[in-house]
Parts: structure tokens; sequence; C-alpha cells
């Protein structure tokens, strides 16, 4: 097609377009917003949409990208709005902007009513057929990027089979070692879930500790990356975690996911995309090659729901709206963990997940699914669940007074725990250091501070545990006795 390359070009080389609006002309209405209030922005915008006054929202468009011009919805949605004005050609440049920008939900465009009018356009139909080599080129554009705005030291890596570029600012034995784990896990969840998702190339990032804050605050537009250690954006193709542990596992969860949901053309309820995330925070691979989840900290919190009678009823649970969920996530994503912990655990994991895709458009909620699965009534389901929890017991994850503790304070650091300061006699006289990070405990790797903390929790003042640990560059072996806690500092 000979407007193939043309658009090609336009989106791998900026071709202009028809510009937005100078920010000078926001009108009296917005006057009193203040310059970075993209919430209160965004809600004029879709209202204006709502009401059909699409000159409006074209307006308001304008004004937002003029402030945020490296917005890719916005760019999209200002082809909605050419669209919905019969304006094809600018609502296909416009298009391209928001290709070029990392707007990645083809599937989206593809089905969305406001770009009804583009069906036929060949500027539309061009960028759907070139999607492939579109997010190839433009992830390993999004990687040069980065090279050249960060310091030198990340390990770079293709990973044609997955997928995936992928960058990490931890060295290359942790880099070796992330590969692997999201290796077996894509591989895993590809054979027993998602069988037939069509993966599109995604950008991989863990970023170094320095970089950490700009990073979040760039890519994620995030001030604060400690209370949001990883996330994955689907429009964008982009996966960003601090660590490499229970992070990691969680956000490439999301990526795996999103493109099964791409591919049947669904949109499961964020009961569902958090609890499955949340299931494979942690596990361990069975001598067969299966997977078995472990009860982690989440799992406490559902079971003293339970206990309490506290927890929310599954048919309450599944038909919460997205925003309600997050808001309670607290409360919410160690139930949602829980109850695909317990699917596994009864060995109807995959059995559940693909009866709920076929009866999705009949009951996108999943109780009918578990009805048919279990072959009870929702509530009979919901109670056989909290009896479970119940006998499972709790883990001990929390170390107090009196507890044995290795003796640090530390931070995350993305591949362990780097320690701040060595408290303990015994650490001190194993050899640990300021600086040092524990990367595995007995073998077992911790990626975090809450993973250290669970796998020390369990154990007896005088016990002898084995750490891996970093140096600089270099890896040591170091045993240390356990010794009782002596005030509220955690390991």
């Amino acid at each position: 097609m000979a407007v193939l390359s043309l658009v090609l070009s336009a989106i791998l080389w900026s071709v202009p377009v028809e510009a937005p609006a100078p920010a000078a002309s926001i009108p009296a209405e917005a006057a009193s917003v203040v310059a970075d209030d993209k919430d209160l922005r965004e809600r004029m915008i879709v209202r204006a949409f709502s009401a059909a006054r699409y000159e409006k929202a074209l307006r308001l468009v304008d004004e937002y990208l003029a402030l945020w011009p490296e917005t890719p919805h916005m760019h999209y949605n200002r082809a909605c709005a050419f669209a919905l004005m019969g304006r094809k050609d600018a609502a296909g440049e416009a298009l391209l902007e928001a290709v070029k920008h990392g707007f990645r939900d083809f599937e989206t465009m593809k089905r969305d009513p406001d770009l009804a009018s583009m069906r036929n356009h060949e500027t539309f139909t061009a960028i759907l057929e070139a999607r492939e080599r579109v997010v190839a080129d433009s992830t390993d554009r999004r990687m040069e990027a980065f090279r050249g705005r960060y310091d030198e030291g990340y390990v770079q890596e293709r990973d044609e089979s997955r997928r995936l570029v992928i960058a990490t600012g931890l060295g290359g034995r942790a880099h070796a070692e992330m590969m692997e784990m999201i290796s077996r896990q894509a591989d895993e969840q590809a054979r027993n879930l998602f069988p037939g998702a069509r993966l599109d190339w995604c950008f991989v990032l863990v970023p170094t500790e320095k970089d950490a804050p700009e990073v979040f605050r760039r890519e994620l537009d995030i001030d604060d990356p400690r209370r949001t250690p990883g996330v994955y954006l689907h429009g964008r193709r982009l996966l960003v975690s601090r660590d490499i542990g229970a992070s990691m596992r969680h956000e490439f969860t999301h990526r795996m996911h999103w493109a099964d949901m791409d591919t049947r053309r669904q949109r499961h309820p964020m009961w569902i995309q958090e609890g499955l995330a949340s299931l494979y925070e942690d596990y361990e691979w069975r001598p067969d090659g299966s997977v078995r989840f472990i009860p982690n900290i989440r799992h406490n919190i559902a079971r003293r729901q339970v206990e309490a009678g506290i927890d929310l009823s599954f048919e309450k649970l599944f038909l919460l709206d997205s925003d309600s969920f997050l808001a309670g996530n607290a409360r919410y994503y160690p139930q949602a963990r829980s109850i695909f912990e317990f699917l596994a655990d009864m060995g109807l994991l995959q059995e559940w997940y693909s009866t709920y895709c076929e009866l999705h458009d009949r009951d996108p909620s999943g109780a009918k699914a578990f009805e048919k699965v279990f072959g009870l009534p929702i509530e009979d389901v919901n109670d056989r669940w909290q009896r479970w929890v119940r006998d499972r017991g709790g883990i001990d994850d929390r170390i107090e007074p009196g507890d044995a503790s290795i003796g640090i304070t530390g931070v995350d650091a993305g591949d362990g725990i780097r320690v701040q300061s060595v408290v303990g006699l015994q650490a001190r006289r194993a050899g640990l250091r300021r600086g040092d990070v524990i990367m595995r405990v007995d073998g077992r790797s911790v990626r975090s501070q809450s993973e250290l903390v669970v796998e020390i929790a369990g154990r007896e003042v005088g016990d002898i545990v084995r750490l891996e640990v970093r140096r600089g560059s270099s890896v040591r072996m170091v045993e240390v006795r356990l010794e009782a806690l002596r005030n509220r500092t955690s390991d």
C-alpha cells in the first residue's frame, strides 16, 4: 500500500500535523483551573464529549496538550473529536501523533464508536495493518531515548520470542536472574492461562535507585515511587518496576493478562485483573515445572477479614467498579488474591479462567463461572472459600522485639535489601557492612524488605542463616546467627 510507507514515516519521523491551540487561549470557565490540575481538565473534556460538544472538547484537549504534550491518550481524544466532527484527515493525523507518543491500544481503536467514520480511511487502515512494526519500532525508539537520557550502566536485552525489550540498572547477575524468572513465568502463563494471547512488544524497565524518582515522574507521572513499586501501562506497552521480585511478577502478569484480554476482545473487572497479578507475586516451582502459589502477607490480611466477618461477599466484590476497587485496595487486593489462591489450591485455576472467558458476555462479574466449575450456588462457593482460608492458617509476617532478627536496618535496592546500618552484634561479627545488598536467605530470593521479613519471621533466635550478599559488583556468602530484636526497628 503506497500510503503505508508514508504513514510509517509520519509515525517514525514526526511529520507535522495540525497543531494544537496555544495555551494562551484558555477560556474564562477554565481560568481558575490550576495549571497542573490534570484531573479537573480531564473531567471537563469528558463532560464535553458526553454532551456532544465536540468543538469545545477539541479546544479543551488542545489546551491540555499545550501543557502536557506527551500524553498519548489525549492525542487519541483529539483524533476522536476530529472524527466525530467529520474531519477525517485531521483525525488520521491526530491518530499518528497518538501512536508516535505511545498509544498502543489498537483493539480499542478498532472498536471505538467515536472513530466509526474512520473505518475505511487510509491512515486508519494503515496504522492497524502496520501495528506490529509500529509497536516494535516505537519500543526500540523508547530504548534509544532512555539510553540518551540516563547514565550508562544499564544492562539491555531483547527477547524476540516473548516480545520484550528490557533495561535494568541492577547489574548483569541480577539482570540474568530476572530474565530467567520472567521467561519461565511468561511461558507458564502462556501455556496454562493465556494460551491464545497475542503478545505485542513491551518495554520493561528496572531503574537504578538513583534514577527511580525521575523515571517514575517522567514516565509514569508518579511523584513518590516508594508508594508505587511497579506499574504496567498497557496503552504504552510499558512496564516499570523498582524491584525484580514480587512487584515485577505482579506487573508482568498484568502484561500477559492484558494481551489475552485484547486477543479475546474482553475487558475483565478489576478484581480479576489485580487478583491474578497479586496471585503471581509469590510462588515456587515444583520439580515437574508447575507452579505452587505461596501464602504471603495478603493472605494474613484476608484471613483476619474472614475471622472478623468483614470480608466482602463474592457477589459484592465481583460487582465493584474499578474506581471503588482501587480506592479500597488495602482491603480488596488481599481478598482477590486469596480467592485465586483458593482456586489454584483446588486445582481449578485454569478451568475457572477458561470457563469465565467462555461465559464473559453473559456474566462479566465471574459469579456464573464459579457456579459452573464448583457445581454450587455462589453463596456456597463463598462459604467454602471462607472455610479454606480459616483452615489454611496464617504466616508469620512480623518481627517484634524479642523475635529472631538479622540485626540490620535496610531499604529496598531492586535486587535485594541494602543495609543502612548494622545494629546487631552477630551481624557485625559476620562482616555485614552498610551498603551491602542482601539478595538471598538460605537460597531463597529476597528482593524487598517485606520478602526479607517473611523469610526471617518464622525463625528462632540462635538459628544460623546463610545470606547471599552483593558488595559493589562482587557477591559473597555470609553466615549470620540470628539474635533477638532489641528495639522496634525491623529487618
